[in-house]
């Protein structure tokens, strides 16, 4: 009787696990996008370049992951999720729609590190909270880090309560959202990003959106007017699409200048140091104010929690001085004032 009730028992068991197993396999599974219909509650998977000639509606509660590759599309109704892999990208002959005015459900589209969205038509966000009177949804980009957004046409977001561009990446990173024709914006308290790494270039008009803590370029930006936000390969021409990958091949191509050479025109007068002095220091390190050194102790400038790129009250430094240096805590950077905006200190060209 007890070896008939423990093979029953057994049984039980392996049925149960074998139930488990299975939906554990269920959850994790990606389906291989060839261009079929979408459901709900699936996840499609595109591993290596894909094209189709036909637009792409991802529903609600499904989810497109582009892994790797290149997804080129004539046009994308994203109602769920959509997900560029890093490296990976999306290329759109068409326009892109991201969410639903109203409907109450999330959208997202997210890219990775080094991914991009390249479109010749325009990007219209549709606020799910129906102008905030349904709170708690949202349609929004997130971006990665050095990734970037290219809307060849019109950018239109109806959002007013909160953002519709989110920085993901690294927090000393970038990212780069860029308009060239005409933005537009709910008005009010409609913003595009809070996110200071997003570098967000209008190209085109802007009008009843405001840029939030976005570094902004624009309206009618050009390379001219915003030198030092403007990406290596964007071109000047508005009617010029498909530079986003040049743009993230030369995001880590930096450039060097070589040292001034020559007869100093002075040297350090004071030092601080708590090793052996020499007797020629610091008067043999040309062309400084103070010298400082050591062999196992490092400098500590002022660290603070916060510092938003435009000043804000709230702030840890309530009244900055330009030239003012300190290490932002939350950001991660150290962080110079430059008389109008806080910036982290970046390896950039000083051409």
């Amino acid at each position: 009787m007890n070896n008939l009730f423990f093979f029953d028992f057994n049984k039980k068991m392996i049925f149960l696990l074998m139930i488990a197993f299975y939906g554990v396999v269920s959850a994790q599974t990606c389906t291989p996008y060839t261009g079929q219909a979408m459901v709900s509650g699936n996840t499609y998977c595109i591993d290596g370049n894909y094209t189709t000639v036909s637009g792409v509606t991802i529903p609600n509660g499904a989810t497109l992951i582009v892994k790797s590759g290149q997804f080129q599309v004539s046009g994308i109704q994203v109602m769920g999720d959509l997900e560029i892999g890093d490296g990976a990208s999306v290329k759109s002959n068409g326009s892109i729609q991201i969410g639903t005015f109203g409907s109450q459900q999330n959208s997202k589209v997210k890219l990775g590190t080094k991914s991009f969205l390249s479109l010749t038509g325009s990007v219209t966000q549709g606020d799910p909270t129906f102008g905030g009177l349904y709170p708690g949804t949202t349609a929004v980009i997130e971006m990665g880090t050095s990734s970037v957004v290219e809307i060849c046409g019109t950018f239109t977001q109806q959002s007013t309560t909160y953002p519709s561009v989110e920085y993901v990446g690294i927090p000393t990173g970038k990212a780069y959202c860029i308009a060239k024709a005409d933005v537009s914006g709910g008005g009010g308290a409609s913003i595009i990003s809070d996110d200071s790494q997003i570098v967000a270039i209008a190209m085109g008009s802007v009008t009843g959106l405001g840029m939030g803590n976005a570094s902004f370029c624009g309206p009618n930006a050009t390379s001219a007017t915003c030198p030092s936000l403007w990406p290596a390969g964007l071109s000047n021409d508005k009617t010029s699409c498909g530079n986003a990958p040049t743009i993230i091949d030369d995001m880590d191509a930096f450039c060097t200048k070589a040292g001034t050479t020559g007869t100093p025109d002075g040297f350090t007068k004071f030092g601080i140091t708590i090793q052996q002095k020499n007797n020629a220091w610091p008067e043999n390190v040309p062309n400084g104010f103070v010298a400082m050194e050591a062999k196992d102790k490092g400098f500590v400038i002022t660290r603070v929690q916060h510092v938003s790129q435009t000043p804000q009250p709230g702030d840890a430094i309530a009244d900055p001085k330009e030239g003012m240096l300190l290490y932002d805590l939350q950001d991660k950077c150290v962080k110079l004032y430059n008389g109008t905006a806080w910036k982290c200190v970046e390896r950039s060209c000083n051409n």
